[in-house]
Formats: structure tokens, C-alpha cells, sequence
């Protein structure tokens, strides 16, 4: 009986050298998620893509773009949330966050 852990490593298996455009198989392997996950990404206006005929694409580089800046978004946010004071005024002071006027 074969393993399920291998099953998926097997279906997120991530080709020797990705080509600079990606479609949603290979997007999904360098994520290591479902296609589904993509289509949603892609969808939401998420994960950075564009729709060519009836195929989403994208380029590798978006993808790694996309990682480190969501990954960093989300170090601050926490760091906000538990109330690390120095982290809020690094974050206004580098414009990454704004504080909207009430109105």
C-alpha cells in the first residue's frame, strides 16, 4: 500500500529547473500546494498573474517577490499585534505603514 505522504511529495515534486513562466501546475509546485490554492490565489488578485486564452501564468520571479514581501508583511503585522512599539515605528518610518486620518 503506498504511503500518502509520498503520494503528495510526489505530486508537489518540483521540476530540476523551472522555466522563467510558470502555469498553474508548476506554480503549485514551487508552492507546494494544490492547484486549487493557486486558482484562488490567481483569483484574488493575491498572488501576482495574468490570464492568457484560458490559462493563468506567471513568472517565477513574481512568485519569490510575492513570498518575501507577504512573509515580511506578516512579521510586522505580528510584531504589531503584540505590541512591540518599535516595530510599529519602524514601520511608519519606513512608509510601510499610514495611519488614516478619522473621518
Amino acid at each position: 500500500m503506498p504511503n500518502i505522504t509520498d503520494e503528495k511529495e510526489k505530486a508537489y515534486a518540483i521540476p530540476r529547473k523551472l522555466p522563467e513562466v510558470l502555469d498553474v501546475p508548476m506554480t503549485a509546485a514551487l508552492l507546494r500546494v494544490s492547484a486549487d490554492t493557486v486558482y484562488d490565489l490567481f483569483g484574488s488578485g493575491e498572488l501576482p498573474g495574468r490570464k492568457v486564452g484560458r490559462r493563468w501564468i506567471t513568472t517565477k520571479a513574481a512568485v519569490l517577490r510575492w513570498i518575501e514581501s507577504t512573509s515580511s508583511d506578516d512579521t510586522l503585522e505580528r510584531a504589531i499585534k503584540k505590541g512591540t512599539g518599535q516595530a510599529l515605528s519602524d514601520a511608519l518610518n519606513s512608509g510601510k505603514v499610514r495611519i488614516k486620518p478619522k473621518g
